[in-house]
């Protein structure tokens, strides 16, 4: 499941029916980190076991980019799992209110026709869960503001939100050590219903901040790995229309 990108990182692939997210796996000398908290218990439980499965070590902490559900709604198991998970403040005032949403088939309509839910998702959530009322949503264990530098022993992992066209609580981890960045859905147009929007201002801004980060691979939440230089000519594009 899991593929080796660096020595240090490893990542799985996205799953289009389901709308799974790649996520990662970034190893240190004391511990690891995972990338994306995943969409359901079923997701985090595969993950976990192509980490064991691979030798490795399992990660101490895992990390969800922004709050849409295919990067979150893991996060019940990795508590169940002993593994913490940390977001932004922002993600976690969203999570924190979604904790209270009750879950059923009949309810994901509703959260669909309220645009609580965007319609894009609907499919992907009936396909990832037989049971909708297993759906759990929970705040994370450790919340920061703005930036958290995390050491993991020779590796660290630079946790930060960032300008970008997809959500206001858009968060990416930066690898220094190894030039990798985890974009979760940063790149990403914004969401609405079942339409992709652009906003070129936007994806100005995140060109501006990324044209000053040192890093050569990005890892994008439904895309594969890709170098730097494609990620900013696209960006470039973007923002010129």
């Amino acid at each position: 499941m899991l593929k080796k990108l660096t020595e240090n990182i490893f990542y799985t692939e996205p799953d289009e029916a389901t709308d799974r997210p790649a996520m990662g796996y970034i190893r240190g000398e004391r511990f690891s980190l995972m990338a994306e908290c995943g969409n359901s218990p079923k997701t985090v439980k595969a993950f976990l076991s192509g980490v064991s499965e691979l030798g490795l070590k399992k990660p101490v902490m895992a990390c969800a980019t922004h709050c849409h559900w295919d990067h979150c709604f893991g996060m019940g198991e990795l508590k169940r799992q002993g593994v913490l998970t940390v977001c932004s403040d922002k993600t976690n005032e969203i999570l924190k209110d979604m904790s209270g949403w009750k879950w059923s088939a009949e309810l994901l309509e509703r959260y669909v026709e309220e645009d609580k839910i965007p319609l894009f998702c609907r499919e992907h959530i009936i396909n990832e869960y037989q049971n909708i009322g297993d759906i759990e949503v929970c705040p994370a264990d450790i919340v920061y503001h703005g930036e958290m530098r995390v050491d993991l022993g020779g590796i660290s992992c630079v946790l930060m939100a960032i300008p970008n066209p997809h959500t206001e609580d858009g968060t990416v981890i930066y690898v220094p050590e190894e030039g990798v960045v985890f974009f979760g859905d940063c790149v990403c147009e914004e969401l609405v219903r079942d339409q992709w929007v652009d906003n070129p201002k936007k994806a100005a801004e995140m060109y501006a901040f990324l044209d000053g980060l040192d890093f050569s691979t990005a890892v994008e939440g439904h895309f594969p790995p890709r170098p730097k230089s494609e990620l900013m000519k696209e960006l470039k594009e973007r923002m010129e229309k």
